[in-house]
């Protein structure tokens, strides 16, 4: 960043970082500016008892005026800073105008003593310019702005002071200017740290979201067929996974399951070639996609062989969604004529299973059981499905 006279510049903020810094500092200053006034005023109160030791002329005024009046004062302020939907500008400007009100009560308080030691004490004057610099800690625009009200309420009182000369004013301003500066230099720093560290976390919380984001989009793309768009075999796995996070074994007690196998996948490779297979693979995934519902899980196990996961489905929904599929898939119309049979069209066979997929080994049993009615719609003639009935009853046959 560019440097002016060693000060490292402030960060440049795009609206956007402006607003979510304004934000993200709210968060941490409400609780520590409180706290913060509640500091100062009690140390400004305090300080009732050196004007009691120093300028026994004005004890009273001195007490009236800093509990009767800045007291009150910071009591609201207290209240005016708890209104969490305030800005926090608002809050630190409302706390640097009682700051600057203490200031002024503390030098009308001195002006009107006689005492010649207030010549001394009012070097303390400079005390208010670290208050609104260094211990408020507002932003350095504010700080700015509040340094000058307070160097103009001080320059403007020091004349009232008894026994003022232009060479005492001399040497106030000789300490007072080096501090001036100094208080804002720090302010400035502190503005610049402030920023610093809040756009090195804003980069690093846009580097988190975007690792997720590609973490996420390699877990999607890890699990997804790239050709047809449906889960793979692992994205079947992580719904099996998810469903018997989600439903209890008995939930996952009446569940089915089809096995589906484009009918003369090969022939019409060598036919019309890996591109129009291709295709044709893409077609048959979207008609079956489109005609389950969105919650029914569809996926590609490989080559021309797909699976379609039902939990808690009767038989019967399971029968009537294979029937839906085969009808959706030679609806398609997809022309193949070395299919050896009379339908000259893209067909699919399906293998129906009901039972449970609670654990592995039932789900094991449950493919193999659709993968053998599968075969048996195959050997039938193809182009229907085939419900795998528990042993020993018979299988029942639908073959178009």
């Amino acid at each position: 960043m560019n440097h002016w006279l060693g000060l490292a510049a402030l960060p440049r903020l795009t609206d956007e970082q402006m607003a979510a810094y304004e934000i993200s500092r709210a968060k941490a200053r409400g609780h520590a500016l409180s706290r913060m006034t509640v500091t100062i005023a009690a140390f400004y109160l305090s300080y009732a008892l050196v004007d009691t030791l120093i300028l026994g002329d004005i004890v009273w005024l001195s007490l009236s005026l800093r509990f009767g009046l800045i007291l009150p004062l910071a009591f609201l302020l207290g209240w005016y800073q708890s209104g969490m939907a305030r800005s926090m500008r608002a809050r630190e400007i409302a706390t640097l105008c009682v700051s600057m009100a203490a200031n002024l009560v503390w030098c009308f308080v001195l002006a009107s003593s006689h005492n010649p030691a207030v010549l001394h004490y009012f070097y303390a004057a400079a005390i208010f310019q670290m208050v609104v610099t260094i211990a408020i800690r507002p932003t350095f625009g504010l700080a700015v702005w509040a340094s000058l009200g307070t160097t103009a309420i001080n320059y403007a009182m020091i004349g009232l002071l008894e026994g003022v000369t232009p060479v005492y004013l001399f040497y106030h301003l000789a300490v007072y200017v080096p501090i001036l500066v100094l208080t804002l230099v720090a302010s400035h720093q502190l503005e610049v740290e402030r920023q610093r560290a809040f756009l090195q976390l804003h980069e690093n919380e846009a580097l988190k979201r975007e690792l997720s984001r590609q973490n996420d989009e390699l877990e999607r793309l890890s699990s997804t067929d790239p050709l047809t768009q449906l889960p793979n075999r692992r994205g079947t796995e992580a719904e099996i996974a998810r469903l018997r996070r989600l439903l209890t074994p008995a939930g996952l007690a009446d569940s089915a399951v089809l096995i589906i196998d484009i009918d003369h996948f090969k022939a019409f490779n060598d036919t019309y070639g890996h591109g129009a297979g291709d295709e044709c693979l893409k077609r048959v995934a979207q008609v079956m996609r489109r005609e389950l519902p969105d919650a029914v899980h569809i996926a590609r196990l490989g080559g021309e062989e797909f699976l379609v996961v039902l939990p808690q489905a009767v038989p019967a929904r399971a029968e009537m969604l294979a029937e839906r599929l085969r009808r959706a898939v030679s609806a398609l119309s997809i022309r193949h004529d070395n299919t050896g049979d009379r339908n000259r069209r893209v067909t699919i066979s399906l293998g129906v299973a009901c039972g449970s997929i609670a654990t592995d080994s039932a789900l094991a049993q449950l493919l193999q059981a659709a993968d053998e009615a599968l075969y048996a719609v195959k050997a039938s003639g193809r182009n229907g499905w085939q419900l795998a009935a528990p042993a020993p009853e018979p299988a029942r046959t639908n073959a178009a």
